[in-house]
């Protein structure tokens, strides 16, 4: 897609060297990279880019910086990548609904597939940041909305990465069930796959 351009925001040049080759190999064009997360957002309020890649920044946290790319005239997708963060701040950032959300030690394959994964217009999380966000919503989740007890209990499994037949064996029930399951709590979150429902989950602080 050759249309596509990125600007990419981290405190490291070799970093931005690094995302900008990934983002170069998929057709994305790499207008603009910067140090500091206010400078990436003003850049990205003048060129308009439809994607915006946030690293590390001394200026800005996470959350900040995505709630403010938010807000631009024209919002691009913005994909994040994370190191070490405690599990309330990864739940903050969640809230401020990135379209993406790697670890910052995410292989170029990773990337490139989280690309596609949000040209498709599904919401990325990458499944090691997932157990963290769960520690961070210890006592969030204590009504779950509309998922039954059932539901939410295949939802957290789903979480653990446990299959359909692994999950069914863990809850004494068939797999056939357990497909029910998650047809009903893809309908509930208005998603369309295991991944989405995940970070819709997360998003919505259903998983504790």
């Amino acid at each position: 897609m050759g249309d596509e351009v990125a600007v990419v925001v981290d405190q490291w040049a070799l970093v931005r060297l690094g995302i900008t080759a990934v983002l170069q190999s998929e057709g994305i064009e790499v207008v603009a990279e910067e140090a500091a997360g206010r400078d990436g957002l003003l850049r990205a309020r003048t060129l308009e880019p439809s994607l915006l890649v946030l690293g590390a920044m001394a200026d800005l946290s996470m959350a900040e910086a995505v709630n403010q790319a938010r807000q631009l005239p024209v919002r691009p997708q913005v994909l994040v990548l994370v190191s070490a963060m405690v599990p309330a701040d990864l739940r903050e950032l969640m809230e401020s609904a990135p379209d993406g959300v790697l670890v910052r030690s995410a292989g170029a394959e990773e990337v490139r597939d989280a690309i596609v994964r949000m040209r498709a217009g599904e919401r990325v999380v990458a499944p090691a940041l997932l157990g963290a966000v769960m520690d961070g919503l210890q006592g969030g989740a204590a009504d779950a909305g509309p998922l039954t007890t059932k539901e939410q209990e295949v939802l957290a499994r789903l979480a653990e990465g446990r299959s359909n037949q692994q999950i069914a064996e863990a809850m004494f029930v068939t797999p056939a069930t357990v497909k029910t399951h998650l047809s009903n709590i893809y309908a509930k979150l208005g998603v369309g796959s295991r991944q989405e429902a995940l970070a819709r989950a997360v998003a919505l602080g259903l998983l504790g």
